[in-house]
């Protein structure tokens, strides 16, 4: 797990992300989820469409961005860093593309706040799964689904694809 803070927004605390594979209880979380469970207070991403860690600290800026300002669109900061991830306003489509479902192998879990080591149990109590190192994000992602989602076209530079995608999210509900 590894924990961040937001430049612009250091009083709402770290971030913190981790990466868990070969998940056994995906359709229980999501089962949770659904039912809006306050005990797993996190944002749960399909791993395979994050290009790196910068991918999910951009959705979670947004997030708190618009949680600071009133604008939240769904119902919390974190279901809220699902929506940013998406390209689109269609909130419904953004869970279906970036959020957990019933198949989820990999998986990204967010917490904005709260202390690294607690932040981290309550992330093992919650996922069965393997935590692993974020770098593994590299060996997972799905980039032929990421260019169809973010409408690449035929890019193929990595870091040309990131700039893309980021460029999409920040245009997102401006065009």
């Amino acid at each position: 797990m590894e924990s961040h803070t937001l430049e612009l927004y250091p009083e709402r605390g770290q971030v913190h992300i981790a990466l868990f594979r070969n998940i056994t209880n995906a359709p229980e979380l999501r089962q949770r989820l659904i039912a809006q469970d306050k005990t797993l207070a996190c944002a749960l991403v399909e791993a395979n469409v994050v290009m790196n860690v910068l991918h999910i600290l951009l959705a979670v800026n947004r997030a708190v961005h618009d949680e600071q300002n009133n604008q939240i669109k769904s119902h919390n900061v974190h279901s809220e860093i699902v929506v940013d991830l998406s390209p689109t306003v269609n909130i419904a489509q953004a869970f279906r593309r970036f959020g957990l479902t019933d198949d989820t192998k990999d998986l990204l879990v967010v917490k904005v706040g709260g202390d690294a080591s607690e932040v981290e149990k309550e992330m093992r109590e919650n996922v069965k799964g393997d935590l692993v190192a974020l770098n593994q994000l590299e060996q997972i992602r799905d980039i032929k689904k990421i260019k169809k989602y973010y409408q690449v076209g035929n890019e193929e530079d990595t870091d040309m694809i990131l700039q893309l995608v980021a460029s999409a999210m920040a245009l997102k509900g401006h065009i």
